[in-house]
């Protein structure tokens, strides 16, 4: 998942798209294609490495009151620290976090910061290959493709998985990590975990739509694929 590429944002797959850009259909026929905002919204990016390959995770926050630079600080620094303090120590020291990144995607030109999270992962031993991830699905009240998001896991310590099945108390100890993130102020005050729709019956909507993560479970104890995080193809 890697800028340009395409990502599993918190609700639906599909390609980045920041600002409005011109998309080249051929024949004269340009299509500009305006920017989303995702009012009170913050996208966060846990970025890492694997064997040379960039590892991207999007998670979003929804804003109780203005976001402000300060308050974007924060978000960031505290998903920092539960990178290094609560993921990082379930996964293969083969896969290192390096940064969050926090951009509010009110607007074109809302805050973004960067924050260090530096921390190679907690379990020695070889990880599974790039594209082995373990799934973690975060669910809104709301039903539908659009009303739920997730997470690929990268560097899966290779002695959690036994041929295709994950340990039950990895599978344990990893939602019980995100499940820290749920809940209005329960993470951080001010802010709730949520996932974002940017598509209603395949119509791309006027505004993303933020709804809150009631929910973090993972769907059987198989590990998955991420064909983009095999080598050479970005993360």
């Amino acid at each position: 998942m890697d800028f340009g590429a395409y990502n599993y944002f918190a609700g639906e797959r599909h390609g980045r798209c920041g600002v409005a850009a011109t998309i080249f259909l051929g024949k004269g026929r340009n299509v500009m294609v305006v920017y989303q905002p995702v009012v009170g919204t913050v996208q966060c990016q846990v970025m890492g490495r694997v064997d040379g390959q960039l590892t991207v995770n999007d998670l979003y926050f929804q804003a109780a009151g203005a976001i402000t630079f300060v308050s974007i600080q924060g978000l960031a620094t505290a998903l920092a620290d539960w990178v290094v303090a609560s993921l990082a120590p379930l996964l293969s020291d083969d896969w290192a976090s390096e940064r969050v990144i926090a951009t509010d995607l009110t607007t074109a030109t809302g805050f973004r910061v960067e924050q260090a999270a530096v921390q190679i992962g907690g379990v020695s031993g070889e990880a599974n290959p790039n594209n082995v991830a373990a799934v973690v699905s975060l669910r809104s009240s709301n039903r539908g493709r659009s009303g739920r998001g997730r997470n690929y896991v990268p560097g899966i310590p290779g002695s959690v998985v036994t041929l295709n099945t994950l340990d039950p108390a990895f599978i344990v100890n990893l939602l019980d990590a995100y499940l820290m993130l749920m809940g209005a102020g329960s993470f951080l005050a001010g802010w709730e975990l949520v996932v974002v729709s940017r598509f209603a019956a395949g119509v791309r909507r006027a505004a993303g739509l933020a709804q809150p993560v009631t929910n973090i479970l993972m769907v059987g104890n198989s590990v998955r694929s991420m064909r983009s995080r095999e080598i050479g193809h970005g993360a």
